[in-house]
């Protein structure tokens, strides 16, 4: 079992702007966390990244909106959230 499948999915609703991209030009989000990224899983790419209204992490796991995707947590099963 991941640490991402005890807790479900999060809906995570993302505002429209100019979204930056990575080389791959796959939108990012803007002002990601040192800490959101340490906690990416292997192999998993920021641009993965979703985040909540409320501050809080996810990684996409499909293309819906509002995206849904499994919440992001650190080593102490924590959810990662930026004020």
């Amino acid at each position: 079992m991941t640490r991402f499948a005890a807790f479900g999915a999060l809906s995570l609703g993302l505002a429209a702007c100019e979204p930056l991209t990575d080389e791959a030009g796959v939108p990012l989000l803007e002002d990601i966390s040192p800490r959101a990224l340490a906690a990416l899983p292997d192999g998993v790419p920021a641009s993965l990244l979703i985040r909540d209204k409320n501050g809080c992490y996810g990684i996409a796991i499909e293309a819906t909106e509002p995206q849904t995707g499994a919440p992001l947590m650190d080593a102490d099963q924590q959810l990662i959230c930026d004020p």
